[in-house]
C-alpha cells in the first residue's frame, strides 16, 4: 500500500510540473516577427493609400510590402510619396536613404489620418 500512495504522489508531482512547464511555454512563446510575416499586400504606395482610405478598418495591424519613393526623412523613420510614414525598425538604416529614391519596405499598417490623408506603418524593413 505504501508503494501506491508513493506512485500516486511521484505521478500527481510530475503531471503538475508538466501543466505548469507547458503554460509557461504558451504564455512566453516569443514574438512574431515582420521578417517571419507573409504580407498580404504587395504593390505600389499609392495605389495602396487609395485602398486604405476607402476602408481602413480591413488593413489595420495587417502587414504589407509597398514601393515608393522616399520623399522625407526623419529621425525615426521617412516619409514615402508624401502621404505614407514608415517608423524602421533598424534607424541605423536611414543612413543609406537618399531623398527621391525608390525603395520597397515591409511594415505593418498602424493607422490612418483622415484629416492629413497620412497612413502610418511601423516595424519596417527594407526589402
Amino acid at each position: 500500500m505504501n508503494w501506491l500512495k508513493k506512485n500516486k504522489l511521484l505521478i500527481g508531482i510530475s503531471f503538475f510540473i508538466l501543466i505548469v512547464f507547458l503554460g509557461y511555454k504558451y504564455t512566453y512563446k516569443p514574438h512574431k516577427t515582420i521578417e517571419n510575416l507573409t504580407s498580404i499586400y504587395t504593390g505600389n504606395s499609392i495605389e495602396f493609400l487609395q485602398k486604405a482610405s476607402l476602408d481602413f478598418k480591413q488593413w489595420n495591424t495587417k502587414i504589407i510590402k509597398i514601393s515608393g519613393q522616399v520623399t522625407a526623412i526623419d529621425t525615426k523613420g521617412i516619409t514615402l510619396d508624401n502621404q505614407i510614414f514608415c517608423q524602421l525598425k533598424n534607424v541605423e538604416k536611414l543612413s543609406i536613404l537618399n531623398l527621391n529614391q525608390k525603395i520597397t519596405i515591409k511594415g505593418r499598417v498602424v493607422g490612418y489620418d483622415d484629416l492629413l490623408e497620412e497612413l502610418k506603418l511601423n516595424q519596417c524593413i527594407l526589402k
